[in-house]
């Protein structure tokens, strides 16, 4: 009975270290699957967009590949998004019945180990030694006899598609659905991984650039979720380049789209002087005190500014020698028109970069559209809250994780138009924060507000009531615009404050868009 048990541990040992190899439909291609590292095991903590609250499942509607074009280089690989036959593929992978075989002998096993021969040991002093020793052995078979992990679900919906990001003219996009936050790998059929990411909650997006002279590449995806193991492959995906059907937004890591518009920014290419700094600061003292003339108080101006969303994420872009941006962190117009007003009393210049940054494990921008979330219009809320606490000490300042609940949801994204993938049945997701009961709107007598802003107004609008009894907004109503309020307007509502709200990429070296701030 001891060699039986021993040559199960054995068996069962062997089965967990030889890797999973399975066979394409046409049986010419034999698939293994990546290494999972410890680095990829331990990369779940603190992920980036754990939801509060568990988003809703949607049911599954898988869409078929999408439709290559011929790949000049063989004929089989052009019949891959055939998925019928190839999804076949994985059902003999998935059953477990090789492993859950020697399990269920294994369970039988205890009841034999209490074998009379090992009750006689203690009636020799020599022979203690010898059950010390089988210690180990017992030790050593607990993992051996846990039940397996659940595997992850394969991946799904996969999709692939050319762009030009803006920096090179034919990126191969990748999109794929799985499991909240599951990492994803694309390999090679000999487990090469050539990306590896994470999901945003369901949604892998990746990129990837052929090497030169390469004209395609047969690819499997895998997929790894937070305490199961490894997917079986998906169906078998040629990766070539092909016209580019969408420009101007570029993809980067742990499956963040962004707008290209940014570049000059991100790459630090738009600073000011101090010279202009002085001339607007200036400018907007003499403009302000032309408004307190009018509205007869020490109205005051608050300018926000959403940085880009690329640099509060700067260490999650591609590395450039795979094409991507490389990691940037450097200074623009704003950050230092932000530090050189940041000792001003009359004019609040809040540069967000800093806040953004400390809270960058939330999902501070949507993942496929160029604006950002709820989240960060609560940052953005509590910096103004700091400055008009000054002012107003009775303001009350809400905390986001004790007052608020936020939760992940799907959306779509203007991105997706950028990508030339918006139609095809790609999905993305974004962040909604909802008030607890405990939160109230600004009492009467609070101070009141005159708000103008682009359509980055309306990821702050839902927390202003919380500042202000009153707020005014340029017609129309759903879009304020900017900087076409008078000053007899403003003597009408006698504002306490003039609120601007900006994107980062408005503000160029000339700051040029703070001259435009006029009555």
């Amino acid at each position: 009975m001891k060699i039986r048990i021993r040559i199960f541990a054995a068996l069962l040992a062997l089965l967990t270290v030889l890797p999973i190899v399975s066979c394409s439909t046409d049986g010419t291609e034999t698939v293994t699957p990546p290494v999972v590292t410890e680095e990829d095991l331990s990369s779940f903590a603190g992920s980036q967009t754990e939801p509060d609250t568990e988003p809703a499942t949607e049911p599954d509607t898988t869409i078929p590949v999408t439709t290559e074009e011929p790949a000049p280089v063989t004929d089989e690989e052009t019949t891959a998004p055939v998925t019928e036959e190839e999804t076949t593929v994985t059902e003999p992978e998935t059953t477990t019945e090789p492993e859950t075989t020697v399990t269920e002998e294994e369970t039988t096993v205890p009841e034999t180990t209490t074998v009379p021969e090992t009750t006689t040991v203690p009636e020799t002093t020599t022979k203690a030694p010898e059950t010390t020793t089988k210690a180990p052995e017992t030790t050593t078979k607990t993992p051996e006899t846990e039940p397996p992990k659940e595997k992850t679900a394969i991946v799904k919906n996969i999709k692939t598609w050319t762009y030009d990001d803006g920096k090179n003219p034919r990126v191969i996009g990748i999109y794929a659905e799985t499991e909240p936050n599951a990492l994803v790998y694309v390999c090679k059929a000999d487990g090469t991984i050539l990306v590896k990411e994470h999901a945003l909650d369901r949604y892998f997006y990746g990129m990837y650039i052929l090497p030169a002279g390469v004209v395609s590449q047969t690819v499997y995806l895998y997929a790894l979720a937070e305490g199961k193991s490894l997917s079986d492959h998906s169906i078998r995906i040629t990766l070539k380049h092909s016209d580019p059907v969408g420009n101007g937004a570029f993809i980067g890591r742990d499956s963040h789209v962004y707008l290209s518009w940014y570049d000059a920014f991100y790459y630090g290419n738009q600073r000011t002087n101090t010279e202009t700094m002085t001339n607007v600061k200036n400018y907007l003292t003499a403009q302000l005190n032309a408004i307190r003339a009018k509205t007869g108080k020490n109205t005051k101006i608050i300018m926000v500014v959403c940085t880009n969303p690329a640099t509060i994420y700067h260490n999650l872009q591609y590395s450039e020698d795979v094409g991507g941006r490389g990691d940037h962190n450097e200074p623009t117009s704003t950050t230092m028109f932000g530090e050189f007003m940041k000792d001003n009393d009359d004019i609040y210049f809040l540069d967000l970069r800093e806040i953004l940054t400390q809270h960058k494990d939330k999902l501070l921008f949507m993942q496929a559209d160029s604006h950002w979330t709820s989240i960060s219009g609560y940052y953005a809320y509590y910096r103004m809250a700091e400055k008009i606490k000054k002012d107003f000490p009775d303001t009350r300042i809400y905390d986001l994780e004790k007052d608020f609940t936020t939760e992940i949801v799907p959306s779509g994204g203007d991105l997706l138009n950028f990508l030339g993938i918006s139609g095809m049945g790609v999905n993305a997701v974004t962040a909604s924060v909802s008030r607890k009961s405990n939160v109230t709107s600004a009492p009467a007598g609070a101070p009141t507000a005159y708000v103008m802003g682009d359509s980055y107004y309306w990821a702050l609008s839902g927390y202003l009531d919380l500042l202000f009894s009153d707020i005014y907004l340029n017609e129309p109503a759903s879009n304020p615009p900017l900087y076409d309020y008078t000053l007899n307007a403003l003597e009408t509502r006698q504002p306490d404050y003039l609120v601007y709200v900006w994107t980062e990429r408005n503000i160029g070296a000339d700051l040029g868009m703070l001259f435009n701030a006029h009555p």
